[in-house]
């Protein structure tokens, strides 16, 4: 992390005179990252009693478990990991996929928490399909800070930084394909292009289609993607994007990388079935060889870090976008606290809208992080 960065200490003293945290239970379903270890030493240092939860087995540092379980942490991991943390009652349900939440809902008598988060597209989704929400959860994934900062800047900035690692490649003027434009997909495509790939855009959605057009990108379906890239990176959170025969629309020598939340959004169990042979062309790389349709010749598909979430398997690119992120994560923690600290006010089940003044805290530390103070 950079040295010149120091946004989290300074909401560590932001926090100097906030007594919110001391002895409240905090469950944090997250990606287990040295990223999340510093954040969680600011929550044990005002006095949380801090419960963490894996969200994915590959995004988790064992070194950052360590530091952190030294510190105080709790951390439960595995399968079972949210079924644990909610065994210790916590008042304040941090999520990421929707995870923890979904399994505090299952249980109807459940009456322990008194607000969640939650920070992934795919986990807001999840919410607005449910009938039942007896538990008030703020969306701080369609904040401007997660959206344009950590989901565009963030995950761009971390697929250009992660390419070199696991391609040894220039890619400039080379074909490559984004599936999904939302933020994070908007994203992707901006930073390729930056690097002088040529960038063709998946997207259902009309709305967003149309603005991938104007922004400059050439569109194209998913058929197409896959016959004709050298690159093609998933950004959309869905489970099963490419599936059964897909596999065998692909171009020889295609690399896949998902940046997408889900580690399930590429089908590697049909891809799996249908190799003649898999190999590990380095530790984030693996190398699946098909039979074509015609059963003549093979070809080769390349898969980056098993599915899962490169950019933060590999924490590329700059933390900063990540580390703003996360203060707003934990200045979300501490207004849900002051609420819960003050019984008369509370907040209706359901989604709730992140409130634009933690944003501007946020944005305020982040600034003065990096040298500059609004008048």
């Amino acid at each position: 992390m950079r040295s010149d960065f120091p946004i989290l200490e300074n909401l560590s003293q932001y926090l100097e005179t906030n007594n919110n945290f001391s002895g409240k239970k905090i469950a944090w379903h997250c990606h287990l990252t040295d990223l999340t270890a510093l954040a969680a030493n600011v929550l044990i240092k005002k006095g949380a009693q801090l419960i963490l939860s894996e969200c994915n087995p590959s995004t988790t540092s064992d070194m950052a478990v360590n530091y952190m379980r030294k510190i105080g942490a709790n951390i439960y991991l595995g399968e079972n990991s949210c079924h644990q943390s909610l065994l210790e009652k916590p008042i304040i349900l941090a999520d990421t996929g929707l995870a923890l939440i979904s399994k505090y809902l299952e249980n109807p008598l459940n009456d322990f928490a008194f607000a969640g988060s939650e920070i992934t597209t795919s986990g807001i989704t999840k919410l607005r399909l449910l009938k039942e929400i007896s538990l008030p959860v703020i969306n701080i994934n369609q904040g401007q800070i997660k959206t344009h900062i950590e989901n565009f800047h963030g995950v761009g900035d971390g697929l250009i930084d992660l390419l070199p690692i696991i391609t040894e490649k220039n890619w400039a003027n080379e074909k490559t394909s984004v599936i999904g434009y939302g933020k994070v997909g908007a994203g992707v495509a901006y930073y390729l292009r930056q690097i002088g790939a040529q960038v063709s855009v998946v997207e259902k959605d009309p709305i967003r289609a149309l603005t991938a057009h104007y922004d400059g990108f050439q569109l194209s379906s998913l058929k197409e993607a896959l016959l004709n890239s050298d690159l093609l990176v998933t950004a959309t959170g869905s489970c099963s994007l490419i599936s059964g025969n897909l596999w065998q629309d692909t171009k020889d020598g295609i690399i896949v990388v998902n940046v997408g939340h889900s580690n399930k959004e590429l089908d590697l169990e049909t891809l799996s079935q249908n190799a003649i042979s898999i190999s590990d062309i380095s530790k984030h790389l693996q190398e699946f060889t098909l039979r074509t349709q015609e059963n003549s010749v093979s070809k080769k598909i390349y898969i980056a870090c098993k599915g899962n979430p490169a950019n933060v398997v590999l924490l590329s690119g700059s933390p900063e976008p990540t580390l703003i992120h996360l203060t707003t994560e934990l200045l979300c923690m501490n207004y849900l606290l002051e609420l819960a600290n003050n019984g008369n006010k509370k907040l209706p089940f359901g989604e709730n809208a992140l409130p634009i003044a933690l944003e501007q805290v946020s944005s305020k530390l982040a600034l003065f992080a990096l040298g500059f103070q609004l008048n």
